[in-house]
Formats: C-alpha cells, structure tokens, sequence
C-alpha cells in the first residue's frame, strides 16, 4: 500500500510555485529531497502518518475563531511531522533526527501545532513516556500546558478516564503511566526528569541554555529521543536561539555536519521584499490565509512606516527577521531636511525650551522649539570644555572646529561646561530676538546650582525625567513629524547628526527611548534635547497652543 508522502507534496508545490518559500527552508528541503535516496536511509512515511491521523481525528481548535473546529493540519505541518519522524538509519531502523528547530512567525498556530504534537506523543507513545512542555517562564510554560489540557477535554474519547487524566501538577494515563509535565527556566528543580518527548516554546526569550540542557541531559539513556523548539525571532542578543540559529544555519549551509538536528526556518530573505512585494510574506507565515489573516499584516505594515517600536515588533515577530532592543531609530532620508530659515522668520515668539546637561563627557545642549504655520522650527545651541575640543575631535571624528566657526558651539573655559552660558543663551533669545520660552525642560541630573540660576533668573523649568515612560510618545511624535519633513532644524548639521546617531532602546510593550549608537562617542544630546521639549509640549499643548493663537 502506497502511503502519503507530505514531504514530496509539499516540496512539489513549492517547486511549482504554488507555496513560497525563503532562501533557507528551500536550501534545507533541496537537501531532504536528495537524502530520500541516500542508501544510509530509509524513509518511512508511517509513524508521521500516525501522529498527523492522530490529530485530525481527535484534537480540536480551542480558541476563537475556529474553537470546537477540528484541527485539520496544514501542508507544512504535515511535512515536518513526517520528515522529523520518517527518516530512520537504515542498519539500525532508528530514527535519524532527534532535535527539530521550527522558526515561524507569530499567528500561524505553532503554539496549538506543539499542543498536537505532545497529546499524539501522550497517547501513541509506549508506556512510562514522560513528555515536558516547556518554555522561559512558568507563565508561558502553563499557556502551553493549558492549550494540550484544554485540547484534551476537548475530546470526548481523550478525556475518557480510562486514557487520561489531570492534577495540579501533570497530565497522566492511569493505563500506560505516560505523563505531560511542565518546566521552565524558573522551576527550581531543573533535574529528575525522565524524558522522551520535550517541547520548548519561545525559546526567543531565553538567555541560557539551562531549560535545553535539563531536557537533553534527561534524555541520555533514551534510544530515540526527541526534542521540539519552536520559536518566532527575538530581540534578545547573544541568548540561546541566537547559538541555535547560528547551528542550523552552519548546518544548512553544509559548514557542518549534524545527521539529528531538523532546522525547519521559516525566514524572509530581505526587508525591502516585504514592503515591495506581498506575495513574499508567506516566506515567514506559512498559514497565511489559513490561520494568519492578510488584513492583519497589512494594518501593522502601514502602521510600522511611521512608528519604529511598531517596526521592530512587526519584523521581528511577523516576519522572522532578528531586532534588537537597540536599533537604528530612523533612515537618513528621515532625518535629512535641509530647508532652512531666518531667525527673524522665528522671532518674537512664544517657545519651548528642551536642555541636556553634561558636565564633560557629552555636549550639552540648549534649544527652542517653536510652531508656527503647521511647522516646528528647531533652533539649537551646543556647549562644550574649550580643554577637550581637539581631543573630541579625534575621539567622535567629527568636525567640532568648523561648527564652532560656524557658531553652533559655544565654548566654557577650562575642563567642564560652564552651566551659565546656557542660561546667558536664554537670555540672548529673548533679549536679541525676542523668542521666549514658556517652559524649558530638563534632565533633573546633575542640574542644581543651574535651575537655581534659571528660576531666578525668571524662567519657568519643568523636569523630564530620561526614561523610558516619559520619553517614548514624545520621541514617537518626533519620529513621525521627522519623517513628514515637519521638523526644520534649520539644516544645522550637529543637529543632523545627533539624530542619525541615535538608537531606540524598545521594551517589550513598544515603549521607546533613546540611546547610543554602539559606541560612547556618537553623540545624541541634541537628540535628547528635542525629545524633553516635545515632552513639555505635550505636557502643555492647549496652554501653549492658546499663546501662539
């Protein structure tokens, strides 16, 4: 009897371009269509077969829209399924791969696919198999557990007594003695375990390998292990996936040799396809159209052109695409304006001042933000030790002379910034061009003596705070109006250059803040400086909006 091969299928209809697929899964599934005739194996379609008949037929959807639904498998799943199971030595009948590494993007049902997997492991498994979901935290190891639990009482025939059963800590079989565990990277007894089948979720977020290793090391005396990681990409550097990935994509590449890890990646081949061409989304969605919803892609891709926390999120997690929790806040072209104005264009207006202080390190940075016509006119003024000119120069290889020739420095005497002159510049703005400033934010670090100096001097002084709550929809707002060319700052090319410094450090709720470019010397005070302004505007913005009508 002629059995379904669903590694061929799908292959076929990648071939015939009828499924799209990445550089990389295709390299990898070249390389497995060619290992079918490999006499070192044999392929056997059966014990796939097996769990993916398993699942159709008693697993169902638990979550909205298609709970109650039954789980019918997609094209890919069935794939994997049977290629993970269906390569065995053919000397020995073993199975060949005892790891698979499954990188998919969010929203095509992974977490409910390992649910699957583990439930046909549970009740097709000999007796005595302990199966281990597992993740970072003991949160997302239980969503796992939830969903196999949730998947089982879904069943009548699964929930049957006779085969399963649930307490607080695991699900069991009073009849073959196989249990459904859970562990994470925060269970205080890592060791113990007796496993056969491990599934690891998210592994994105894991900085060690100390869950893998509990798994791997549990598993020494067992002849044909298994071991399932399956992930969407991260913004966590130098963790776990990024050891993992860069394995497989060695393995892929033939840089190495490893016969039991599966690498099966999802991942697109550029950014710029993403925005150019639709069709290549599937690259990294597999169930798009299925499961994953094109609408949804479309909404988060309009609304990534304009907010770069949105951007991360979008790359990183729908289309595989590694971020990291500092990355480049805006293009060139974004930061680039080169219009230009006359101070007495902006004169005698109402402002908002924005400050960052430095004692030596960095530049400090006076400036005015004014509105006026729909624009935000920028005008800045650096301050910097006279001792550390030359030396700065050399250190941040920018050009600090011929900006204090063009009088966008000003300098203190002597090894430190004199804060005075800041408060002179304030002065001078509103005693030479009568730009005052309503409000003037800064950093409360290190600022005593100066808002002393400030205040009596009759300037209103509002603190903010360089964080990542008080700074990320102000820096969002600049982002936006940078990249609709609202911003001019006069051209002033220190300006310009602090902007195209400056990194966004992103949380895992889309907040953002900023920070430096990989290296201590690109400055991004000027940057900070119109990011505690627009703060204090937003703070403001009817007052403010009232004078200036």
């Amino acid at each position: 009897m002629i059995q379904e091969n669903y590694l061929i299928q799908y292959y076929q209809e990648i071939e015939n371009g009828n499924i799209i697929v990445g550089k990389e899964l295709k390299d990898q599934l070249d390389f497995l269509i060619s290992e079918l005739s490999n006499p070192k194996f044999v392929f056997d379609p059966l014990p796939g077969l097996a769990r993916i008949r398993f699942i159709e037929t008693f697993c169902k959807h638990t979550k909205s829209p298609f709970n109650g639904h039954p789980f019918l498998l997609e094209l890919w799943e069935k794939a994997l399924l049977q290629t993970a199971y269906g390569f065995k030595y053919n000397e020995t009948g073993l199975r060949r791969f005892n790891e698979v590494v499954l990188l998919v993007a969010r929203k095509n049902g992974k977490t409910t696919f390992i649910a699957g997997i583990d439930l046909a492991e549970f009740f097709l498994s000999s007796g005595g198999t302990d199966i281990v979901c597992a993740s970072n935290t003991n949160d997302q190891a239980s969503i796992l557990f939830e969903e196999i639990n949730n998947m089982r009482e879904g069943s009548k025939t699964l929930r049957n007594e006779k085969y399963s059963k649930k307490n607080i800590f695991y699900i069991y079989s009073p009849k073959s003695k196989n249990k459904i565990k859970k562990l994470s990277a925060q269970s205080r007894n890592k060791d113990g375990f007796n496993i056969e089948v491990g599934c690891i979720d998210e592994v994105h977020e894991m900085t060690d390998s100390k869950v893998y290793d509990a798994i791997k090391q549990s598993q020494s005396t067992k002849i044909e292990p298994l071991i399932f990681i399956i992930t969407t990409e991260g913004v966590v550097t130098q963790g776990f996936l990024d050891s993992k990935l860069t394995y497989c994509r060695k393995l892929i590449k033939k840089e190495i040799e490893d016969e039991h890890i599966l690498p099966w990646l999802y991942t697109q081949d550029s950014v710029d396809e993403i925005y150019q061409d639709k069709k290549t989304w599937q690259k990294s969605n597999p169930s798009l159209g299925t499961v994953k919803l094109p609408s949804y892609l479309e909404d988060i891709m309009n609304k990534s052109r304009n907010d770069h926390s949105m951007k991360v999120t979008m790359l990183c997690k729908d289309f595989n695409i590694k971020q990291t929790d500092q990355g480049a806040w805006l293009e060139f072209k974004d930061v680039n304006n080169t219009e230009t104005y006359t101070m007495k264009s902006i004169s005698d207006s109402y402002a908002i001042g924005g400050v960052d202080l430095s004692n030596t390190t960095d530049l400090t940075v006076a400036l005015l933000l004014i509105v006026k016509g729909g624009k935000k006119y920028v005008h800045a003024q650096y301050f910097m030790p006279s001792e550390v000119l030359e030396k700065r120069k050399e250190e941040d290889n920018a050009p600090y002379d011929i900006w204090l020739s063009q009088g966008l420095i000003t300098l203190s005497p002597g090894s430190q910034n004199d804060f005075s002159l800041v408060t002179n510049w304030f002065i001078k703005m509103i005693r030479e061009n009568g730009i005052r400033p309503l409000w003037i934010g800064y950093d409360p670090w290190n600022s005593l003596y100066w808002v002393k100096e400030m205040e009596e001097a009759g300037f209103i002084l509002e603190k903010v705070r360089q964080g990542i709550y008080s700074l990320s929809e102000p820096m969002k707002q600049l982002e936006a109006d940078l990249k609709n060319k609202v911003v001019n700052y006069n051209n002033n090319p220190m300006m310009k250059w602090n902007l195209a410094n400056t990194q966004a450090k992103v949380d895992i709720n889309g907040n953002i803040q900023p920070s430096k470019l990989g290296s201590k010397f690109k400055r991004i005070d000027g940057a900070v400086a119109l990011i505690i302004a627009y703060a204090v505007l937003n703070r403001y913005k009817s007052e403010y909006e009232g004078m200036i009508r």
